[in-house]
């Protein structure tokens, strides 16, 4: 097996937090769901932020990046962050614990929406916006222990750093690369920190920042929930920054002429090259939006947003619950079977050292096998065989500690007889206590078979014989879990890109893999600008058909 195809594991347990599942990744850390005990049976979900050991094993500098990320998030305390509890060192590295927010980013609603053709209402764009703006100028006005502004510059405005709630509050989160005075604009090593597509000129050109830098950032988040795309596509980074630093960014009114003028003067004015020209603060670019708002419709109130993302994360959202019941179930089952292995073993071999579970240093990778599919992008259905599959191994594993044990006490005492013989009975024992394991595996189900594709873009949204398929982030790489029933018939595949081109394909029965060919991109007659088959748009009212990508 390569190390490409193992399954990952993580630690069971971080300081006095049992860690459940990963539910995101980036450069410097991933974050698990995690649970802490309250009291009793009660426990207490949480978000844990846990560095990568190979960001510890650099040095320095990336372990100071999360703990000043905690630093500044700690002290922030308002209703649209997500606020830090607590930070602190393990053996597995420097972790810093959230409030876990259950429902999905802006970015993930998008990616929902659009593999079901659907557009994000304005009035919950607008709740969405407002929030996570109330949130950001609440960082902006962070003060120190003597009462002075601590310049504080999130650097990192962006879709995928706004959570929306299930309770229909929007929370900004994530100040990995958030900027007070006093700390540096990039690393040691020159590289400017925060997401291409959202930098302010200035930040792009690795100038001082300020909190204007922010408002640039939400006024390209306001400028594609508006238009309905990306307002930076390119997939060259370097040419992204080219175009940020010497071109004026388009009016929203120019891909959407039907928006009220208040709105697209506010956008306008968030997104001025000039910082002296730009709106200068987040609650000034909320005040404007709130009122602007008023013309296209209003503001959904939270109530609102809350069904919203209840209804269109409620795959996700169910899916996670079940992957944490069954680690949970699973976890209990295998500390049941090592306590009552541990009281037989003490019962008849107390000399036998055993090491205890529940250590802090316990790498637990059942846990994670079980959850392969939330890291590597694969189908949320393949990991639902493998607890199955570790129940059974657990099983097989108490029937051979039970036999072992049993082979270990001494044989019973035979009566003087010539004809007894003193080597048969103990011989006998093992062989009888052994049996029962070597059963246990014909019992286990049969592995999903995985069906492999490779495309020449990256795949937003897949469907197999008209099922659809959960695809975590875009890939050109796919590994996907078969159903029992596709395994013996010949399957379609149709793709969507992450630029709205389209693909099919037909798979012969058996077959392991599979390509997609997406269409060539097409030019269109002004500019030369490159764009996906969304730029042919049907003449509808309301927002633009085709969300914005990733």
């Amino acid at each position: 097996m390569s190390a490409e195809d193992a399954a990952p594991s993580f630690p069971e347990r971080v300081g006095r937090y049992e860690l459940l599942l990963p539910i995101g990744t980036g450069g410097m850390a991933t974050v698990y769901l995690a649970r802490v005990p309250v009291v009793g049976d009660v426990h207490r979900e949480v978000a844990l932020k846990l560095m990568h050991p190979f960001m510890q094993a650099e040095g320095r500098e990336s372990t100071v990046s999360l703990v000043e990320e905690a630093k500044l998030a700690v002290r922030i305390r308002h209703p649209n962050v997500v606020p830090v509890i607590e930070v602190g060192d393990s053996p597995h590295g420097v972790f810093l614990v959230m409030d876990y927010v259950e429902g999905d980013t802006l970015s993930g609603l998008h990616r929902a929406l659009r593999s079901e053709d659907r557009m994000l209402p304005l009035p919950i764009a607008g709740r969405i916006l407002t929030d996570a703006l109330a949130g950001l100028h609440a960082a902006h006005e962070l003060k120190d222990e003597e009462g002075h502004l601590v310049d504080l510059v999130h650097r990192d405005f962006s879709p995928q750093n706004i959570l929306v709630g299930a309770d229909g509050v929007s929370r900004l989160t994530d100040f990995g690369v958030a900027k007070a005075a006093g700390r540096v604009n990039v690393t040691s090593s020159g590289i400017i920190k925060g997401k291409v597509a959202y930098m302010a000129p200035e930040q792009a050109l690795g100038k001082k920042v300020d909190r204007r830098c922010d408002v640039w950032a939400a006024g390209v988040v306001a400028w594609e929930v508006l238009a309905g795309q990306r307002l930076y596509r390119l997939e060259d980074q370097v040419a992204t920054l080219l175009k940020i630093v010497n071109e004026r960014p388009p009016r929203v009114s120019t891909v959407r002429p039907d928006i009220p003028k208040q709105l697209d003067d506010a956008v306008a004015d968030a997104l001025t090259m000039d910082v002296e020209q730009r709106i200068s603060s987040a609650a000034e670019l909320r005040r404007r939006l709130v009122e602007a708002w008023k013309a296209a419709g209003g503001l959904a109130d939270p109530h609102e947003v809350g069904e919203f993302v209840q209804a269109t994360a409620s795959t996700k959202i169910v899916a996670r619950r079940e992957q944490v019941s069954r680690v949970i179930k699973l976890r209990t089952s295998l500390a049941r079977v090592s306590t009552a292995a541990l009281a037989l073993a003490d019962s008849t071999t107390p000399s036998v050292g055993t090491a205890r579970p529940g250590s802090e240093d316990t790498t637990s990778a059942i846990s994670a096998s079980g959850l392969e599919a939330s890291v590597r992008g694969v189908h949320p259905r393949r990991s639902l065989a493998l607890p199955l599959v570790l129940g059974g191994v657990a099983l097989a594993g108490a029937l051979g500690v039970g036999g072992w044990l049993a082979s270990r006490r001494p044989p019973p005492k035979a009566e003087p007889s010539a004809a007894v013989t003193p080597t048969a009975a103990p011989s006998a024992t093992p062989a009888a206590s052994v049996a029962p394991p070597s059963a246990a595996p014909t019992t286990l189900p049969a592995p999903r078979v995985a069906l492999k594709l490779e495309a020449n873009a990256p795949i937003q949204s897949l469907k197999i014989n008209g099922r659809s398929v959960t695809v975590a982030e875009p890939t050109r790489s796919l590994e996907v879990a078969l159903e029992p029933g596709e395994r013996e018939q010949s399957l379609r595949l149709e793709a969507v890109a992450e630029d709205q081109r389209k693909a099919s394909a037909s798979v012969e029965k058996g077959a392991g893999g599979a390509s997609l060919t997406f269409a060539e991109k097409k030019k269109s007659s002004s500019g030369g600008r490159v764009v996906g088959d969304s730029a042919k748009r049907p003449d509808l009212p309301g927002l633009a058909p085709t969300p914005y990508g990733k």
